[in-house]
């Protein structure tokens, strides 16, 4: 199990994310009204910060520090204001019509749904431009460059959108059946983005990357059976244990380096018993 000396990283990792996402929703603020109000209450909420958490730990995993650190934390917080945007258009009439969203009034209750749908609009463009505007070398530069590149494809039709497409053209028996799919659309490729923001700038074999990005993949996966299990949408957390064994054997070639990693595992883990133990 993880130490206590990493648990005590936990919140010391979500204000160093809080404070990269403040200045990022700062520096998008230049007379933005109510729109530039409305993206900060989105993204500035109690979140978990699981995406970012992974990056970061994977620039860890990978001893990405000093000056590259700076691209690390601003690509990490990139993915949770593209994950923001996502939820307030999900949260949206026309979507899933969610009234509350982390324990308060979802932005478009708040807000009103036009601005609303500026400012999810808003966060997509500060997520994309946040990371290409850092300065660099030339190869820096191609690397922000193809960040870039990977992050607005997770919003494309190949990805979030035909997820949530098929999310609501779904219902019952059908919907069900095409429940791994939609997490393979709506949820893993988030996941596989945040690694890609701790891998950023990093040094790493074609074999490293390989593993690290499946273990984006797999603990995505994980995070949203989870999320089924204590959203009463599956009853037996041993699949959800086993998804996050089987994310965990992804780094079984990095050693200790890779407990930061581990411990977003067991974290999920101890979520997914807690639900099971709940229900007994």
């Amino acid at each position: 199990m993880t130490s206590p000396a990493l648990l005590s990283e936990l919140p010391s990792d979500r204000n160093l994310i809080d404070n990269q996402l403040r200045a990022l929703l700062k520096q998008g603020d230049s007379d933005g009204g109510p729109v530039a109000d409305a993206m900060r209450y989105s993204v500035l909420g109690s979140g978990q910060r699981i995406r970012p958490l992974v990056a970061i730990r994977t620039a860890r995993l990978k001893g990405v520090g000093g000056p590259k650190w700076v691209a690390s934390l601003r690509s990490a917080a990139s993915v949770e204001l593209l994950h923001c945007a996502s939820l307030i258009v999900d949260d949206l009439p026309c979507m899933d019509d969610e009234q509350v969203r982390r324990d308060r009034p979802t932005v478009h209750v708040r807000f009103g749904e036009a601005t609303a749908i500026l400012a999810a609009f808003g966060l997509v463009a500060l997520a994309a431009r946040s990371v290409i505007e850092l300065e660099g070398t030339r190869a820096e530069r191609a690397s922000f460059v193809e960040f870039q590149t990977h992050l607005l494809k997770v919003l494309d039709v190949g990805g979030l959108i035909t997820g949530q497409s098929l999310d609501l053209a779904l219902c019952g028996t059908e919907r069900e059946c095409s429940r791994a799919l939609m997490t393979e659309l709506k949820t893993v490729p988030l996941f596989v983005l945040s690694v890609r923001a701790g891998l950023l700038l990093s040094s790493s074999s074609a074999c490293e990357v390989e593993a690290l990005l499946e273990f984006g993949r797999r603990f995505g996966i994980a995070y949203q059976m989870t999320d089924d299990l204590l959203d009463g949408e599956q009853f037996d957390a041993e699949p959800v244990l086993a998804q996050l064994e089987s994310a965990r054997y992804c780094l079984r070639d990095f050693g200790n380096d890779s407990q930061g990693l581990e411990e977003l595992v067991d974290y999920l883990h101890e979520r997914a018993c807690q639900d099971n133990r709940s229900h007994r």
